[in-house]
């Protein structure tokens, strides 16, 4: 296998690790969107969908170290070349953003939501719908660099 040949398999990685994360998004985004429908409804039924969404951040490490990995390998096949880019360095410090919002802001918040629904008390409906704000601001966030890094790595300005 000659190195174009490899450099374009781990290029294909590199955007499957993008689309994993990307996806696993919108299917929480799309998640939290039922779960808060079906609390205003019935708050008991509501339990059964936040367990869905305890999964997605393993699938969503999965497509992180598979894109920062192969990202790597790509840099190293291209010895850098990509790295004194104004896009490049603009689309890393992106990424930075984006992995560092999913796991302390997040994260916590979906944490904070599925203690207070199990805990089977009285619901603070206050603290509630602050979390619920935060996770809408958090998966908007995410979504727009989500597609400022696609945006990034088509256009390629210097």
């Amino acid at each position: 296998m000659n190195t174009a040949t490899f450099l374009q398999s781990i290029l294909v990685l590199h955007l499957s690790g993008l689309v994993i994360m990307a996806g696993t998004t919108i299917v929480d985004f799309t998640t939290f969107k039922t779960f808060w429908k079906h609390f205003d409804e019935s708050p008991g039924k509501s339990k059964d969908i936040l367990v869905t969404t305890s999964m997605s951040s393993r699938l969503i490490g999965i497509g992180a170290a598979l894109l920062v990995i192969t990202g790597i390998g790509m840099m190293a096949l291209t010895n850098g070349v990509f790295g004194e880019q104004l896009w490049f360095r603009i689309k890393i410090a992106i990424v930075v953003v984006l992995l560092l919002n999913d796991i302390l802001f997040g994260r916590r918040q979906a944490e904070k939501l599925r203690k207070i629904i199990n805990a089977d008390s009285a619901y603070l409906t206050e603290t509630v719908n602050q979390i619920r704000t935060r996770l809408n601001i958090f998966f908007a966030l995410q979504l727009l660099l989500f597609f400022s890094i696609v945006f990034l790595s088509v256009f390629k300005f210097n």
